[in-house]
Protein backbone atom coordinates (compact mmCIF):
# COMPACT_ATOMS: atom_id res chain seq x y z
CA UNK A 1 0.00 0.00 0.00
CA UNK A 2 1.08 3.13 -0.98
CA UNK A 3 1.13 5.92 1.86
CA UNK A 4 0.21 9.76 1.24
CA UNK A 5 3.54 11.87 0.61
CA UNK A 6 2.40 13.97 3.59
CA UNK A 7 2.87 10.69 5.71
CA UNK A 8 6.95 10.60 4.68
CA UNK A 9 6.92 13.88 5.57
CA UNK A 10 5.29 13.06 9.61
CA UNK A 11 7.73 10.73 10.33
CA UNK A 12 11.05 12.18 9.35
CA UNK A 13 13.24 14.10 11.55
CA UNK A 14 11.61 17.43 11.06
CA UNK A 15 7.79 15.92 11.48
CA UNK A 16 9.02 14.51 15.02
CA UNK A 17 9.01 17.22 16.87
CA UNK A 18 5.20 17.61 17.26
CA UNK A 19 5.09 14.45 18.85
CA UNK A 20 7.07 15.05 22.14
CA UNK A 21 5.70 15.95 25.07
CA UNK A 22 4.86 19.83 26.10
CA UNK A 23 7.49 21.67 28.92
CA UNK A 24 6.29 22.82 32.31
CA UNK A 25 5.57 26.48 32.12
CA UNK A 26 8.31 27.78 34.30
CA UNK A 27 6.82 29.19 38.24
CA UNK A 28 3.59 27.38 38.21
CA UNK A 29 2.40 25.58 41.16
CA UNK A 30 -0.02 22.75 41.54
CA UNK A 31 -0.28 23.04 45.80
CA UNK A 32 1.09 24.09 49.01
CA UNK A 33 4.91 22.54 50.34
CA UNK A 34 4.41 21.29 54.05
CA UNK A 35 6.61 23.95 55.40
CA UNK A 36 4.01 26.51 54.20
CA UNK A 37 0.98 25.15 56.04
CA UNK A 38 2.32 24.92 59.04
CA UNK A 39 3.14 28.67 58.41
CA UNK A 40 -0.14 29.11 57.94
CA UNK A 41 -1.35 27.08 60.70
CA UNK A 42 0.57 29.33 63.30
CA UNK A 43 -0.13 32.43 62.16
CA UNK A 44 -4.05 30.95 62.11
CA UNK A 45 -3.26 30.20 66.23
CA UNK A 46 -1.62 32.72 66.56
CA UNK A 47 -4.64 35.30 66.06
CA UNK A 48 -7.49 32.65 67.62
CA UNK A 49 -5.12 32.79 70.94
CA UNK A 50 -5.35 36.65 70.56
CA UNK A 51 -8.86 36.84 70.34
CA UNK A 52 -9.57 34.82 72.76
CA UNK A 53 -7.64 36.18 75.25
CA UNK A 54 -9.36 39.55 74.46
CA UNK A 55 -12.64 37.76 75.06
CA UNK A 56 -11.67 36.47 78.18
CA UNK A 57 -10.48 39.84 79.13
CA UNK A 58 -13.81 41.55 78.19
CA UNK A 59 -15.82 38.84 80.13
CA UNK A 60 -13.97 39.12 83.44
CA UNK A 61 -14.05 43.14 82.98
CA UNK A 62 -18.05 42.81 81.90
CA UNK A 63 -18.23 40.57 85.08
CA UNK A 64 -16.19 42.96 87.59
CA UNK A 65 -18.26 45.64 86.35
CA UNK A 66 -21.36 43.72 87.13
CA UNK A 67 -20.29 42.63 90.39
CA UNK A 68 -19.48 46.40 91.45
CA UNK A 69 -22.48 47.85 90.00
CA UNK A 70 -24.84 45.03 92.09
CA UNK A 71 -22.58 46.32 94.87
CA UNK A 72 -23.40 49.90 94.43
CA UNK A 73 -26.86 49.45 93.86
CA UNK A 74 -27.17 47.19 97.08
CA UNK A 75 -25.35 50.22 99.03
CA UNK A 76 -27.69 52.66 97.61
CA UNK A 77 -30.99 50.38 97.86
CA UNK A 78 -29.97 50.03 101.77
CA UNK A 79 -29.21 53.47 102.05
CA UNK A 80 -32.78 54.52 100.80
CA UNK A 81 -34.87 52.22 102.74
CA UNK A 82 -33.05 53.45 106.26
CA UNK A 83 -33.35 57.46 105.26
CA UNK A 84 -36.84 56.77 103.88
CA UNK A 85 -38.11 55.70 107.24
CA UNK A 86 -36.22 58.05 109.31
CA UNK A 87 -37.07 60.83 107.52
CA UNK A 88 -40.71 59.54 108.88
CA UNK A 89 -39.54 58.85 112.36
CA UNK A 90 -42.10 60.09 114.82
CA UNK A 91 -45.55 60.37 112.44
CA UNK A 92 -48.33 59.56 114.74
CA UNK A 93 -50.93 61.36 112.57
CA UNK A 94 -52.37 64.38 114.69
CA UNK A 95 -50.71 63.41 117.89
CA UNK A 96 -47.90 65.34 119.11
CA UNK A 97 -45.60 64.08 122.06
CA UNK A 98 -43.16 65.78 124.45
CA UNK A 99 -41.16 65.49 127.28
CA UNK A 100 -38.27 62.50 128.03
CA UNK A 101 -39.50 59.23 128.71
CA UNK A 102 -39.71 57.83 132.09
CA UNK A 103 -38.25 53.73 130.70
CA UNK A 104 -36.65 52.79 127.55
CA UNK A 105 -39.23 49.88 126.27
CA UNK A 106 -37.25 47.23 124.25
CA UNK A 107 -38.55 47.54 120.30
CA UNK A 108 -40.17 44.67 120.07
CA UNK A 109 -42.30 44.47 123.31
CA UNK A 110 -45.74 44.64 121.96
CA UNK A 111 -47.66 44.66 125.21
CA UNK A 112 -45.71 47.59 126.16
CA UNK A 113 -46.89 49.43 122.84
CA UNK A 114 -50.84 48.66 123.38
CA UNK A 115 -50.07 49.42 127.35
CA UNK A 116 -51.89 52.96 127.78
CA UNK A 117 -49.71 53.26 130.71
CA UNK A 118 -46.49 52.71 128.96
CA UNK A 119 -46.98 53.57 125.09
CA UNK A 120 -46.59 57.29 125.52
CA UNK A 121 -43.12 56.53 126.44
CA UNK A 122 -42.75 54.46 123.43
CA UNK A 123 -43.69 57.49 121.22
CA UNK A 124 -41.06 59.63 122.68
CA UNK A 125 -38.53 57.74 121.08
CA UNK A 126 -39.25 57.68 117.65
CA UNK A 127 -35.62 56.89 116.61
CA UNK A 128 -32.72 55.74 119.02
CA UNK A 129 -30.39 52.66 118.77
CA UNK A 130 -27.63 50.31 120.34
CA UNK A 131 -24.21 50.82 119.85
CA UNK A 132 -21.41 48.76 118.45
CA UNK A 133 -18.04 51.15 119.36
CA UNK A 134 -15.47 49.15 117.46
CA UNK A 135 -15.16 46.34 114.24
CA UNK A 136 -15.13 43.83 116.77
CA UNK A 137 -17.55 45.42 119.67
CA UNK A 138 -20.27 43.10 120.69
CA UNK A 139 -23.96 45.02 122.38
CA UNK A 140 -24.01 43.96 125.48
CA UNK A 141 -28.13 43.07 125.44
CA UNK A 142 -29.63 43.46 122.30
CA UNK A 143 -33.17 44.03 121.73
CA UNK A 144 -35.78 41.55 120.63
CA UNK A 145 -34.06 38.78 122.75
CA UNK A 146 -37.65 37.91 124.32
CA UNK A 147 -39.62 39.31 121.11
CA UNK A 148 -43.52 38.22 121.59
CA UNK A 149 -44.48 35.78 118.44
CA UNK A 150 -47.96 36.45 118.66
CA UNK A 151 -48.22 35.77 114.56
CA UNK A 152 -46.77 32.67 114.71
CA UNK A 153 -44.56 33.15 112.04
CA UNK A 154 -41.58 30.84 111.42
CA UNK A 155 -39.02 33.68 110.48
CA UNK A 156 -39.18 34.73 114.12
CA UNK A 157 -35.88 34.39 116.06
CA UNK A 158 -34.01 36.40 118.71
CA UNK A 159 -30.90 38.14 118.09
CA UNK A 160 -27.23 36.92 119.45
CA UNK A 161 -24.01 36.59 118.93
CA UNK A 162 -24.11 32.98 119.64
CA UNK A 163 -26.06 31.22 117.99
CA UNK A 164 -25.89 30.93 113.90
CA UNK A 165 -29.68 31.51 112.55
CA UNK A 166 -31.24 34.17 110.39
CA UNK A 167 -30.78 36.41 113.34
CA UNK A 168 -27.46 36.10 114.28
CA UNK A 169 -25.53 39.63 114.75
CA UNK A 170 -22.38 40.67 113.12
CA UNK A 171 -19.73 42.52 115.84
CA UNK A 172 -19.23 45.71 115.03
CA UNK A 173 -22.52 46.68 113.28
CA UNK A 174 -25.22 49.23 115.14
CA UNK A 175 -28.54 48.72 115.66
CA UNK A 176 -31.20 50.87 114.58
CA UNK A 177 -35.06 51.26 115.51
CA UNK A 178 -37.67 53.42 114.09
CA UNK A 179 -41.19 54.14 115.48
CA UNK A 180 -43.90 55.49 113.34
CA UNK A 181 -47.20 55.38 111.87
CA UNK A 182 -48.41 54.65 108.54
CA UNK A 183 -48.97 57.01 105.86
CA UNK A 184 -51.82 55.06 104.45
CA UNK A 185 -55.04 55.46 106.14
CA UNK A 186 -57.50 52.45 107.23
CA UNK A 187 -61.18 53.44 108.56
CA UNK A 188 -61.78 51.17 111.53
CA UNK A 189 -64.00 49.19 109.41
CA UNK A 190 -61.97 47.98 107.80
CA UNK A 191 -59.03 47.28 110.84
CA UNK A 192 -57.28 43.56 109.98
CA UNK A 193 -57.00 41.36 112.43
CA UNK A 194 -53.54 41.14 114.58
CA UNK A 195 -52.37 44.62 112.81
CA UNK A 196 -51.60 47.07 115.26
CA UNK A 197 -53.29 50.32 114.84
CA UNK A 198 -52.55 54.02 116.38
CA UNK A 199 -55.96 56.32 116.53
CA UNK A 200 -55.92 59.56 117.13
CA UNK A 201 -58.87 61.82 118.52
CA UNK A 202 -60.28 65.12 116.99
CA UNK A 203 -63.55 65.17 119.34
CA UNK A 204 -62.65 67.21 122.42
CA UNK A 205 -65.55 65.62 123.78
CA UNK A 206 -64.26 61.80 123.98
CA UNK A 207 -64.03 60.38 126.96
CA UNK A 208 -62.84 56.80 126.34
CA UNK A 209 -59.73 58.19 124.64
CA UNK A 210 -57.13 57.82 126.62
CA UNK A 211 -55.59 61.17 128.30
CA UNK A 212 -53.69 61.89 125.88
CA UNK A 213 -56.64 61.62 123.16
CA UNK A 214 -54.99 57.98 121.49
CA UNK A 215 -55.03 55.32 121.26
CA UNK A 216 -52.94 51.87 120.53
CA UNK A 217 -54.49 48.77 120.19
CA UNK A 218 -54.21 45.62 117.92
CA UNK A 219 -57.19 44.59 116.08
CA UNK A 220 -59.93 43.02 116.66
CA UNK A 221 -60.41 45.82 119.02
CA UNK A 222 -63.10 48.67 120.44
CA UNK A 223 -62.63 52.04 117.76
CA UNK A 224 -66.12 53.60 118.37
CA UNK A 225 -64.92 55.41 120.80
CA UNK A 226 -62.04 57.96 119.24
CA UNK A 227 -64.17 60.23 116.50
CA UNK A 228 -62.96 63.04 114.16
CA UNK A 229 -63.90 66.50 114.39
CA UNK A 230 -67.66 65.77 114.10
CA UNK A 231 -67.83 63.72 117.18
CA UNK A 232 -70.20 60.94 115.42
CA UNK A 233 -67.83 59.37 112.52
CA UNK A 234 -65.08 56.90 114.05
CA UNK A 235 -61.28 58.03 113.49
CA UNK A 236 -59.43 56.27 110.94
CA UNK A 237 -56.90 54.21 112.17
CA UNK A 238 -53.04 54.43 110.75
CA UNK A 239 -50.75 50.92 110.92
CA UNK A 240 -48.43 51.58 114.15
CA UNK A 241 -44.83 50.38 113.22
CA UNK A 242 -41.48 49.52 115.05
CA UNK A 243 -38.49 48.54 113.01
CA UNK A 244 -35.23 47.15 113.85
CA UNK A 245 -32.91 47.46 111.52
CA UNK A 246 -29.64 45.07 112.04
CA UNK A 247 -27.16 43.32 109.53
CA UNK A 248 -26.25 39.98 110.31
CA UNK A 249 -23.71 38.11 108.86
CA UNK A 250 -25.37 35.57 106.60
CA UNK A 251 -28.76 35.91 104.18
CA UNK A 252 -29.67 32.70 104.89
CA UNK A 253 -29.09 29.75 107.40
CA UNK A 254 -29.64 26.19 106.81
CA UNK A 255 -28.72 23.25 109.66
CA UNK A 256 -26.59 25.91 111.66
CA UNK A 257 -24.93 26.74 108.60
CA UNK A 258 -24.75 30.15 106.62
CA UNK A 259 -24.09 31.17 103.34
CA UNK A 260 -21.40 34.06 104.23
CA UNK A 261 -23.23 37.09 102.77
CA UNK A 262 -23.55 39.67 104.84
CA UNK A 263 -27.10 40.99 104.90
CA UNK A 264 -28.85 43.80 105.88
CA UNK A 265 -32.53 42.88 107.74
CA UNK A 266 -35.34 43.75 109.79
CA UNK A 267 -37.33 43.12 112.35
CA UNK A 268 -40.89 43.92 113.16
CA UNK A 269 -42.24 44.81 116.97
CA UNK A 270 -43.51 41.02 116.98
CA UNK A 271 -40.26 39.62 116.33
CA UNK A 272 -40.84 38.95 112.55
CA UNK A 273 -37.51 38.87 110.74
CA UNK A 274 -37.10 39.86 106.89
CA UNK A 275 -34.43 39.75 104.69
CA UNK A 276 -33.74 43.25 103.66
CA UNK A 277 -30.67 44.14 100.96
CA UNK A 278 -27.67 41.06 100.63
CA UNK A 279 -23.77 42.54 100.66
CA UNK A 280 -23.99 44.88 103.68
CA UNK A 281 -21.69 44.58 105.97
CA UNK A 282 -21.54 47.42 108.60
CA UNK A 283 -24.16 49.83 109.70
CA UNK A 284 -23.15 52.61 112.04
CA UNK A 285 -25.29 55.44 113.03
CA UNK A 286 -24.34 58.86 114.84
CA UNK A 287 -27.52 60.91 116.44
CA UNK A 288 -27.91 64.31 116.07
CA UNK A 289 -29.21 66.05 119.62
CA UNK A 290 -30.88 68.76 119.87
CA UNK A 291 -30.52 70.56 123.11
CA UNK A 292 -31.89 74.01 123.40
CA UNK A 293 -35.22 72.44 121.42
CA UNK A 294 -34.49 74.79 118.07
CA UNK A 295 -34.90 71.83 116.10
CA UNK A 296 -31.56 71.70 115.07
CA UNK A 297 -28.80 69.22 116.24
CA UNK A 298 -26.25 70.37 118.61
CA UNK A 299 -23.76 67.48 118.82
CA UNK A 300 -23.49 63.91 117.44
CA UNK A 301 -22.87 60.99 119.53
CA UNK A 302 -23.42 56.75 119.30
CA UNK A 303 -25.31 56.50 121.97
CA UNK A 304 -23.57 54.18 123.60
CA UNK A 305 -24.04 56.04 126.26
CA UNK A 306 -27.72 57.84 126.25
CA UNK A 307 -29.67 59.26 128.41
CA UNK A 308 -33.39 59.14 128.51
CA UNK A 309 -33.72 62.64 127.48
CA UNK A 310 -31.13 62.77 124.74
CA UNK A 311 -33.08 59.96 122.89
CA UNK A 312 -36.09 61.85 123.13
CA UNK A 313 -34.10 65.31 121.65
CA UNK A 314 -32.79 63.39 118.33
CA UNK A 315 -33.82 65.40 115.21
CA UNK A 316 -31.13 63.55 112.58
CA UNK A 317 -28.91 60.83 112.07
CA UNK A 318 -25.88 60.30 109.92
CA UNK A 319 -26.00 56.65 108.24
CA UNK A 320 -22.59 54.82 107.43
CA UNK A 321 -23.33 51.84 105.55
CA UNK A 322 -20.39 49.16 104.32
CA UNK A 323 -21.39 47.71 101.60
CA UNK A 324 -19.19 44.17 100.02
CA UNK A 325 -19.49 42.16 96.80
CA UNK A 326 -20.82 39.24 97.25
CA UNK A 327 -18.72 37.41 95.41
CA UNK A 328 -14.72 37.60 95.70
CA UNK A 329 -12.35 38.80 92.91
CA UNK A 330 -9.17 36.89 91.73
CA UNK A 331 -6.07 39.05 92.43
CA UNK A 332 -7.80 41.57 94.12
CA UNK A 333 -6.10 42.56 97.65
CA UNK A 334 -8.05 44.64 99.68
CA UNK A 335 -5.66 46.70 101.13
CA UNK A 336 -8.33 50.06 102.02
CA UNK A 337 -9.34 51.35 105.41
CA UNK A 338 -12.73 52.95 105.42
CA UNK A 339 -14.17 55.83 107.86
CA UNK A 340 -17.61 54.59 108.91
CA UNK A 341 -18.78 57.83 111.33
CA UNK A 342 -16.93 60.55 113.79
CA UNK A 343 -17.13 58.04 116.80
CA UNK A 344 -16.85 54.94 115.20
CA UNK A 345 -13.49 55.12 113.31
CA UNK A 346 -12.49 52.92 110.47
CA UNK A 347 -12.88 49.41 109.36
CA UNK A 348 -10.21 47.31 108.23
CA UNK A 349 -10.71 44.70 105.92
CA UNK A 350 -8.91 41.41 106.85
CA UNK A 351 -5.52 41.01 105.31
CA UNK A 352 -5.53 39.22 101.75
CA UNK A 353 -9.22 39.99 101.36
CA UNK A 354 -10.40 39.46 98.04
CA UNK A 355 -13.68 41.10 98.22
CA UNK A 356 -14.32 45.04 97.15
CA UNK A 357 -16.47 47.19 99.27
CA UNK A 358 -17.44 50.78 98.83
CA UNK A 359 -18.50 52.92 101.84
CA UNK A 360 -22.19 55.16 101.86
CA UNK A 361 -22.28 57.94 103.96
CA UNK A 362 -26.03 60.19 104.21
CA UNK A 363 -27.03 62.75 106.72
CA UNK A 364 -30.93 62.13 107.45
CA UNK A 365 -33.04 64.49 108.88
CA UNK A 366 -36.17 63.20 111.43
CA UNK A 367 -38.44 65.77 109.67
CA UNK A 368 -41.65 65.33 112.41
CA UNK A 369 -39.31 65.64 115.48
CA UNK A 370 -37.05 68.17 114.41
CA UNK A 371 -40.06 70.31 112.64
CA UNK A 372 -42.20 70.54 115.81
CA UNK A 373 -39.51 72.13 117.71
CA UNK A 374 -38.86 74.88 114.70
CA UNK A 375 -40.03 78.50 115.33
CA UNK A 376 -41.60 80.74 112.95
Amino acid sequence: MKHPANYQARISGQGLAEFQPTKRIAGFQSGLSLIELMISITIGLLILVSLSTLFINQSKTRSELDKSNRMIDNGRYAMELISGNLRLAGFYDNFSTSGAPTTLYDPCDAAAITDATKNLDVLRVPAGGYDAASPTSLITSPPCAAAYNTTGNASYCSPSYTTTNNCTLKAGSDILVVRRASTNIVQAANAVNTTTYLQVSMCSTDTAAPPNNYQIVTAPASFGSTHKLDCATSAHLRQFMVTTYFVSPNNNVTGGVGDGIPTLKQIDQFGNVTPLVEGIEYLQVDYGVDDNGDGTPDRYISCAACTLADFSNIVSAKINILARNQNPTTGWNENKTYSLGDTFGTVTPPSNDSYKRHAFTQLVRLVNPAGRRETP
